[in-house]
């Protein structure tokens, strides 16, 4: 299944866009009055954009703090490495600045997993005589930060991005136990909260097991309600209530299941569990159940987001946190309260 990044942090970006300013660009951020943010329609400056970028591009029209004059905001997402992002962004700073006769505060937004070089941040064109351009761009590249100076940030945004920082593959479920924790404390609406925990789902997919462990750190957390159509992610907590929906309904019709059947099912992704849900119905034995099992066993599990390396380990790995024979540090992760409680979230 192929992964819209750029829909995906477009999404994630014009509902956040105040908070990624005051998280990442809080110079920007005190030159303007949010209250004056216009996001302009892509296809007001579609035109203007390289033919693989129709997307991917926020562009926002803002009002000084201070006076009437406007400026241009251009938020570039690189969900790949680009060698010619500097050109690129020159190009976009120039059409732009041509065509609103506006300054323009050019930033560039790096998610991408590798490579941990850094990105440009520069653009120059001179001679041995004479410089004839040195244009310049701010650059969040979020590889090179580190997850744990993000995890108990007030800003909801740093909640979200925290996963793509530098989170090692077997540190995933207790980042995405502690984001998740962190996220229900959050002062924001259930439309911000379900956005979050969307992307949470995306870039910190777990398998089957590993959800169903989470699920056991964290009961109490209940699904987010959609309050208005978004992308469509399925969370671990929907796929979850799916394989408890199903299972009853084979139980209330057959009786208690032998748990290699209940095992398989808990395993299904959820296509598999919502073609079970409608195949159940022409159902009349328990023989019909095992044979439809026995038919569509369950597909191995593959990273959607294909990037991850289980050898590789976090540049973020605290040095003098105990480990355990596995390997893996056990040591809180996070604290949080709830219903006035505390509890921990381990790294298992």
């Amino acid at each position: 299944m192929r992964i819209d990044h750029d829909g995906i942090f477009k999404q994630l970006l014009e509902e956040f866009f105040v908070e990624f300013l005051e998280l990442f660009v809080p110079d920007a951020l005190q030159l303007l009055d949010a209250s004056t943010l216009t996001f302009l329609d892509k296809q007001v400056f579609r035109d203007l954009l390289d033919p693989d970028r129709r997307e991917a591009d926020l562009v926002v029209q803002a009002q000084y703090r201070h006076q009437p004059t406007t400026f241009i905001v251009h938020l570039e997402h690189q969900a790949q490495e680009d060698k010619a992002l500097h050109q690129r962004m020159f190009r976009y700073f120039a059409k732009f600045h041509d065509r609103y006769a506006a300054a323009v505060y050019p930033i560039a937004l790096c998610s991408y997993h590798t490579p941990k070089q850094l990105a440009p941040d520069q653009y120059v064109v001179g001679f041995p005589d004479f410089a004839v351009l040195d244009f310049r761009f701010r650059v969040v590249q979020l590889n090179q930060l580190r997850w744990r100076d993000y995890l108990d940030h007030p800003n909801p945004l740093a909640t979200a991005l925290l996963a793509r920082m530098q989170v090692g593959p077997r540190e995933r479920r207790a980042v995405k136990a502690a984001c998740l924790a962190h996220l229900v404390g959050l002062p924001i609406s259930a439309k911000r909260r379900r956005i979050i925990s969307q992307f949470l789902e995306v870039y910190l997919p777990l398998d089957p097991q590993e959800e169903r462990l989470l699920h056991e750190q964290l009961p109490e957390l209940a699904p987010y309600q959609q309050e208005e159509p978004m992308i469509a992610i399925v969370t671990s907590w929907e796929r979850m209530a799916g394989v408890t929906l199903v299972t009853e309904v084979l139980e209330k019709r057959f009786g208690p299941l032998d748990d290699t059947v209940t095992a398989q099912i808990a395993d299904y992704p959820y296509d598999v569990l919502r073609a079970l849900n409608i195949a159940q119905v022409t159902f009349t034995t328990l023989a019909d159940l095992e044979d439809w099992l026995a038919a569509n066993p369950v597909p191995p599990w593959v990273d959607p987001l294909g990037e991850w390396d289980d050898s590789e380990t976090s540049l973020d790995a605290g040095d003098d946190a105990p480990t355990p024979s596995g390997g893996v540090a056990a040591a809180p992760l996070h604290m949080y309260r709830r219903n006035g409680k505390e509890k921990e979230v381990w790294a298992q």
